[in-house]
């Protein structure tokens, strides 16, 4: 691999990153719903949810590290030293948006099925 396809593929690892970026952060103001009854789910999601959002700010700054730096072509393995680096903080960050995903589900579940249970007792 050369370095111009390193820089083409981290400019998409770029956008991706600040995508889960964003998402992240605004999951973090609109929190889900339900999570009076259970407490370790939303705590599951407030972790994994901050998880995602550090490994997305690191490689996103990481992708923009690579970009601004001038390094010659004999350097390449430093390049793709940070390029992996920058990858595996995308995965990690993918993996914690998945579970806070499933996480903030959970709980908006329970409260639609404690609403379910209320409106049962109400009607009868």
């Amino acid at each position: 691999m050369n370095r111009e396809n390193i820089m083409q593929a981290a400019q998409i690892h770029l956008v991706v990153a600040t995508l889960i970026m964003t998402v992240t952060f605004t999951a973090g103001f609109t929190l889900p719903g339900g999570f009076d009854n259970d407490i370790n789910t939303f705590h599951a999601f407030v972790v994994t949810d901050a998880i995602a959002f550090t490994s997305s700010a690191v490689a996103v700054f990481t992708f923009f590290v690579m970009a601004a730096s001038v390094i010659s072509v004999t350097e390449l393995p430093v390049v793709m030293r940070i390029y992996k680096f920058a990858t595996f903080l995308q995965l990690v960050a993918m993996s914690a948006v998945v579970i806070a995903f499933v996480t903030g589900m959970y709980a908006t579940s329970n409260l639609l099925q404690n609403l379910q249970v209320q409106g049962k007792c109400i009607r009868s």
